[in-house]
């Protein structure tokens, strides 16, 4: 009988372990063990690197706070920003900061760019860098944050670097030259004056957004000066001033290689190139009957056709060898299908001399031009 009782008290405890190990076991398995002897530290993720990373994000250790000084509640994920390694004030987290200095360095770089300016560089002066809030320096909210660098520079100093482009315009010194192919008193502009143009580039070095040094670069020059040159005549008539013909009034001017004029009209020469009466005339006058056929003095284009003050109906026929020959009428001339740029022949009927009221003649002024300055066409015409 205890032999019996002996083995269902064995079977029956044996019964309960192997009940216990089914329930107790799993538990025990799904449970991390902890070790109340290591400390648990809790690490802040550190960020993704980038190349363009504006903040040193290697923890700087700062100094706790005194013992008993209460802790202000700050943001979960709130940190301290430092420049070079003196914490400024604590924002929400380091994407804020993050955020917080790009805005403010944007803000300082492209502060009064001018058209013309480019910007090529724009650096923190300071080695910036986040840890987490300890307590020790201000929370401040992010636009309060951006407000105090506006106000203060030198917490987050910018230094940048700007380029100028400017245009330096000079104008060459005017020339004046006196001919005795005007008479006195007379100007001719011969050619107008043209600035210079050059580029000049310039690099500003600006510091706290002020600028503390400006160095020149290089210079392109893009447009050559052109002098202002100005004729002022000398000429000054020593004989009797009358209406009568004076043919060799004047100077000839350049002799031409290959060219040989005529008359524009035939006609009476009824007036020479030179002063008569106190006027100067700066060619010659025919006088022929209305109808009378206009001819191309020499091959050449017509570059003009039109009224001028002073002068009626104008051709101007433009020759080789810098020749100009202005044909001028009281009234417009039939011309004979001129157009400008069209080059006509010597001798070529250009036009026909208008009728002028009941006048039985009509004056036909001619004028030679050789680079720009009226000469006496006489020199260069056959004898009349």
């Amino acid at each position: 009988m205890k032999a019996k009782t002996k083995r269902l008290i064995l079977i029956g405890g044996f019964a309960v372990v192997l009940i216990t190990l089914a329930v107790v076991l799993p538990l025990t398995l799904g449970t991390p063990k902890l070790s109340l002897t290591e400390a648990r530290i809790v690490l802040t993720p550190e960020p993704k690197t980038e190349e363009d990373d504006v903040l040193a994000y290697t923890p700087v250790p700062t100094q706790a706070a005194p013992a008993g000084t209460p802790v202000p509640v700050y943001p979960q994920k709130a940190v301290n920003l430092l420049a070079d390694g003196v914490p400024l004030f604590a924002v929400d987290s380091r994407e804020a900061a993050e955020q917080l200095v790009r805005l403010y360095v944007d803000e300082c770089a492209y502060e009064h760019l001018e058209d013309n300016d480019v910007l090529l560089t724009a650096t923190v002066d300071v080695a910036l860098a986040t840890v987490p809030a300890d307590g020790s320096v201000e929370y401040v909210a992010f636009d309060a944050a951006l407000n105090r660098l506006r106000k203060n520079r030198s917490l987050i100093p910018v230094r940048r670097t700007v380029e100028r482009v400017s245009v330096l315009a000079e104008a060459p010194a005017p020339q004046t030259e006196r001919t005795a192919l005007l008479p006195q008193g007379a100007r001719m502009l011969v050619r107008c004056g043209v600035e210079s143009r050059t580029l000049v580039f310039t690099e500003t070095l600006y510091k706290d957004g002020l600028a503390v040094s400006e160095t020149e670069t290089l210079r392109m020059p893009i447009r050559n000066g052109v002098a202002r040159h100005t004729l002022l005549g000398s000429y000054r008539y020593t004989g009797a001033v009358s209406d009568a013909l004076i043919r060799d009034e004047g100077s000839a001017g350049a002799k031409p290689q290959s060219l040989s004029f005529a008359a524009p009209v035939r006609g009476k020469l009824t007036s020479c190139f030179g002063l008569a009466t106190g006027t100067m005339r700066y060619g010659v006058d025919f006088s022929a009957a209305p109808e009378t056929r206009i001819v191309a003095p020499e091959s050449g284009t017509v570059v003009f056709l039109g009224e001028r003050p002073g002068l009626g109906y104008v051709i101007e026929i433009r020759h080789e060898e810098g020749f100009v020959s202005r044909i001028c009428v009281g009234a417009k001339a039939a011309v004979a299908g001129l157009t400008l740029e069209k080059h006509v022949q010597k001798g070529e009927t250009i036009g026909y001399l208008p009728q002028i009221e009941s006048s039985r003649e009509t004056i036909l002024h001619y004028e030679l031009l050789i680079d720009g300055i009226p000469h006496n066409p006489l020199f260069y015409l056959p004898a009349q």
